[in-house]
Protein backbone atom coordinates (compact mmCIF):
# COMPACT_ATOMS: atom_id res chain seq x y z
CA UNK A 1 0.00 0.00 0.00
CA UNK A 2 1.27 3.33 -1.17
CA UNK A 3 1.52 6.19 1.19
CA UNK A 4 -1.31 8.30 -0.49
CA UNK A 5 -3.17 5.10 -0.28
CA UNK A 6 -2.84 4.61 3.35
CA UNK A 7 -3.59 8.26 4.39
CA UNK A 8 -7.06 7.73 2.86
CA UNK A 9 -7.38 4.57 4.54
CA UNK A 10 -6.56 5.63 7.85
CA UNK A 11 -9.35 9.00 6.85
CA UNK A 12 -12.02 6.68 5.68
CA UNK A 13 -11.56 4.01 8.35
CA UNK A 14 -11.52 6.50 11.28
CA UNK A 15 -14.79 8.25 9.77
CA UNK A 16 -16.76 5.18 9.66
CA UNK A 17 -15.61 4.04 12.77
CA UNK A 18 -16.96 7.45 14.24
CA UNK A 19 -20.40 7.10 13.03
CA UNK A 20 -20.69 3.44 13.71
CA UNK A 21 -19.97 3.98 17.47
CA UNK A 22 -21.23 7.70 17.51
CA UNK A 23 -18.44 9.66 19.10
CA UNK A 24 -18.84 12.85 20.60
CA UNK A 25 -18.06 15.89 18.68
CA UNK A 26 -15.87 18.30 20.36
CA UNK A 27 -17.53 21.35 22.34
CA UNK A 28 -16.47 23.89 20.00
CA UNK A 29 -18.44 22.66 17.27
CA UNK A 30 -21.09 24.47 19.35
CA UNK A 31 -19.66 27.86 18.15
CA UNK A 32 -19.54 27.02 14.25
CA UNK A 33 -19.72 30.76 12.58
CA UNK A 34 -19.47 32.24 15.77
CA UNK A 35 -16.01 33.78 15.72
CA UNK A 36 -15.89 35.57 19.25
CA UNK A 37 -17.45 32.65 21.07
CA UNK A 38 -14.71 30.32 19.51
CA UNK A 39 -12.08 32.38 20.25
CA UNK A 40 -12.92 32.79 23.92
CA UNK A 41 -14.09 29.11 24.23
CA UNK A 42 -10.36 28.42 22.19
CA UNK A 43 -8.49 30.69 24.60
CA UNK A 44 -9.80 29.12 27.75
CA UNK A 45 -9.27 25.69 26.63
CA UNK A 46 -5.46 25.99 27.31
CA UNK A 47 -4.11 22.72 29.56
CA UNK A 48 -7.58 22.29 30.53
CA UNK A 49 -10.48 19.35 30.13
CA UNK A 50 -12.93 19.64 27.70
CA UNK A 51 -15.40 19.37 30.20
CA UNK A 52 -14.29 22.27 32.47
CA UNK A 53 -13.51 24.55 29.55
CA UNK A 54 -17.13 23.91 28.37
CA UNK A 55 -18.18 24.73 31.99
CA UNK A 56 -16.69 27.96 32.33
CA UNK A 57 -17.39 28.99 28.61
CA UNK A 58 -21.05 28.29 29.32
CA UNK A 59 -20.52 30.02 32.62
CA UNK A 60 -19.46 33.20 31.07
CA UNK A 61 -21.98 33.83 28.16
CA UNK A 62 -24.46 32.84 30.64
CA UNK A 63 -23.31 36.43 32.13
CA UNK A 64 -22.86 38.01 29.20
CA UNK A 65 -22.42 36.80 25.47
CA UNK A 66 -21.14 40.36 23.79
CA UNK A 67 -17.75 41.51 23.52
CA UNK A 68 -19.39 44.88 24.77
CA UNK A 69 -21.29 42.84 27.67
CA UNK A 70 -18.34 40.51 28.53
CA UNK A 71 -16.12 43.86 28.87
CA UNK A 72 -18.53 45.62 31.52
CA UNK A 73 -18.14 42.65 33.82
CA UNK A 74 -16.13 42.73 37.06
CA UNK A 75 -12.64 40.93 37.02
CA UNK A 76 -14.59 38.85 39.76
CA UNK A 77 -17.50 38.08 37.70
CA UNK A 78 -15.03 36.63 35.41
CA UNK A 79 -12.61 34.64 37.64
CA UNK A 80 -15.76 33.27 38.94
CA UNK A 81 -17.59 32.19 35.63
CA UNK A 82 -14.05 30.86 34.62
CA UNK A 83 -12.94 29.44 37.52
CA UNK A 84 -13.49 25.63 35.86
CA UNK A 85 -10.19 25.92 33.86
CA UNK A 86 -6.48 25.87 34.46
CA UNK A 87 -4.63 29.06 35.34
CA UNK A 88 -8.08 31.27 35.33
CA UNK A 89 -6.45 33.69 37.09
CA UNK A 90 -4.65 34.61 34.52
CA UNK A 91 -7.02 33.95 32.04
CA UNK A 92 -9.08 36.57 33.21
CA UNK A 93 -7.06 39.69 31.92
CA UNK A 94 -7.23 37.53 28.78
CA UNK A 95 -10.74 37.27 28.66
CA UNK A 96 -11.26 41.27 29.08
CA UNK A 97 -8.54 42.08 26.37
CA UNK A 98 -10.35 39.65 23.95
CA UNK A 99 -13.62 41.21 24.97
CA UNK A 100 -12.24 44.68 24.88
CA UNK A 101 -10.21 44.84 21.56
CA UNK A 102 -12.99 43.25 19.67
CA UNK A 103 -15.33 45.62 21.50
CA UNK A 104 -13.30 48.77 19.79
CA UNK A 105 -13.01 46.83 16.18
CA UNK A 106 -16.65 47.10 16.23
CA UNK A 107 -17.59 43.22 17.25
CA UNK A 108 -15.49 41.81 14.49
CA UNK A 109 -12.82 38.83 14.96
CA UNK A 110 -9.65 39.23 13.13
CA UNK A 111 -9.12 36.60 10.09
CA UNK A 112 -6.04 36.67 10.25
CA UNK A 113 -3.60 34.25 12.48
CA UNK A 114 -1.51 37.34 13.15
CA UNK A 115 -4.28 39.42 14.01
CA UNK A 116 -5.65 36.89 16.64
CA UNK A 117 -2.23 36.71 18.14
CA UNK A 118 -2.19 40.47 19.07
CA UNK A 119 -4.55 39.92 21.65
CA UNK A 120 -3.59 38.63 25.03
CA UNK A 121 -3.61 34.66 25.68
CA UNK A 122 -3.40 33.86 21.92
CA UNK A 123 -1.25 31.80 20.78
CA UNK A 124 -0.90 29.81 16.96
CA UNK A 125 -3.28 27.30 18.20
CA UNK A 126 -6.04 29.24 19.41
CA UNK A 127 -5.50 31.75 16.48
CA UNK A 128 -5.43 28.52 13.62
CA UNK A 129 -8.77 26.86 16.11
CA UNK A 130 -10.57 30.48 15.75
CA UNK A 131 -10.25 30.90 12.13
CA UNK A 132 -11.45 27.06 11.35
CA UNK A 133 -14.12 27.03 13.63
CA UNK A 134 -15.62 30.48 13.72
CA UNK A 135 -15.32 31.42 10.23
CA UNK A 136 -14.43 28.23 8.35
CA UNK A 137 -10.98 29.37 7.00
CA UNK A 138 -8.91 25.65 7.10
CA UNK A 139 -5.57 27.08 5.74
CA UNK A 140 -4.00 25.13 8.43
CA UNK A 141 -4.61 22.02 10.98
CA UNK A 142 -5.63 22.73 13.88
CA UNK A 143 -2.94 20.75 16.38
CA UNK A 144 -3.16 19.51 19.73
CA UNK A 145 -2.01 17.02 22.19
CA UNK A 146 -4.26 14.30 20.27
CA UNK A 147 -3.42 15.79 16.54
CA UNK A 148 0.45 16.04 17.59
CA UNK A 149 0.55 12.34 19.28
CA UNK A 150 -1.22 10.32 16.83
CA UNK A 151 0.47 11.40 13.80
CA UNK A 152 3.69 10.41 15.04
CA UNK A 153 2.27 7.60 16.21
CA UNK A 154 0.73 6.84 12.53
CA UNK A 155 4.35 7.67 11.04
CA UNK A 156 2.60 11.24 9.46
CA UNK A 157 5.07 13.18 11.76
CA UNK A 158 8.70 13.01 12.74
CA UNK A 159 9.20 11.73 16.57
CA UNK A 160 11.16 14.93 16.89
CA UNK A 161 8.87 17.35 15.62
CA UNK A 162 7.33 19.11 18.48
CA UNK A 163 6.04 22.64 17.93
CA UNK A 164 2.42 23.03 16.69
CA UNK A 165 2.74 25.16 13.74
CA UNK A 166 5.71 22.42 12.33
CA UNK A 167 3.42 19.45 13.25
CA UNK A 168 0.60 21.33 10.61
CA UNK A 169 3.07 21.83 8.17
CA UNK A 170 4.23 18.44 8.12
CA UNK A 171 0.66 16.92 8.58
CA UNK A 172 0.01 19.41 5.50
CA UNK A 173 2.71 17.42 3.12
CA UNK A 174 0.57 14.30 3.47
CA UNK A 175 -2.85 14.92 3.91
CA UNK A 176 -5.16 15.81 0.86
CA UNK A 177 -6.74 19.56 1.58
CA UNK A 178 -10.04 17.82 1.69
CA UNK A 179 -8.76 16.21 4.69
CA UNK A 180 -7.74 19.65 6.76
CA UNK A 181 -11.07 21.09 7.96
CA UNK A 182 -12.28 17.21 9.43
CA UNK A 183 -8.67 16.03 11.27
CA UNK A 184 -8.52 17.74 14.34
CA UNK A 185 -11.92 17.02 15.45
CA UNK A 186 -11.76 13.21 14.17
CA UNK A 187 -7.93 12.86 16.07
CA UNK A 188 -9.65 14.19 19.32
CA UNK A 189 -12.40 11.88 18.75
CA UNK A 190 -10.17 8.82 18.13
CA UNK A 191 -7.62 9.88 20.89
CA UNK A 192 -10.40 9.66 23.28
CA UNK A 193 -11.67 6.54 22.40
CA UNK A 194 -9.18 4.61 21.35
CA UNK A 195 -5.51 5.73 20.40
CA UNK A 196 -5.50 6.77 24.56
CA UNK A 197 -2.02 8.83 25.40
CA UNK A 198 -0.85 6.01 27.39
CA UNK A 199 -2.72 2.47 26.59
CA UNK A 200 -3.46 2.92 23.16
CA UNK A 201 -6.26 0.03 22.58
CA UNK A 202 -4.30 -1.65 19.64
CA UNK A 203 -5.82 -4.73 19.49
CA UNK A 204 -9.73 -2.91 18.94
CA UNK A 205 -8.35 0.12 16.52
CA UNK A 206 -9.58 0.10 12.92
CA UNK A 207 -6.14 1.11 12.03
CA UNK A 208 -4.31 -1.97 13.87
CA UNK A 209 -2.69 -3.44 10.65
CA UNK A 210 -1.78 -0.30 8.89
CA UNK A 211 -0.15 2.01 12.07
CA UNK A 212 3.13 1.59 12.54
CA UNK A 213 2.63 2.18 16.10
CA UNK A 214 5.81 5.24 16.19
CA UNK A 215 6.78 5.43 20.33
CA UNK A 216 3.91 3.18 21.65
CA UNK A 217 5.59 0.94 24.59
CA UNK A 218 2.19 -0.08 25.83
CA UNK A 219 -1.11 -0.98 24.45
CA UNK A 220 -4.02 -1.31 26.35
Amino acid sequence: MDEPTRVREIYDRLTQTRDEQHWQPTSLSHFEGQPFKALLAGMLSAQTREENTTAAINNLLALADTPEGIAQLSDEQIRKAISPVMYFEGKVRYVRDIAEKVAANGGEVPRTIEGLMEYKGVGWKVAVLTLAVGYGIYDNITVDVHVARIGIRLGLVKPTTKQPPKVNDELKQVLPREMWPHWNALMVMFGRAICLPTYPQCPRCPLNDICPKVGVVRRG
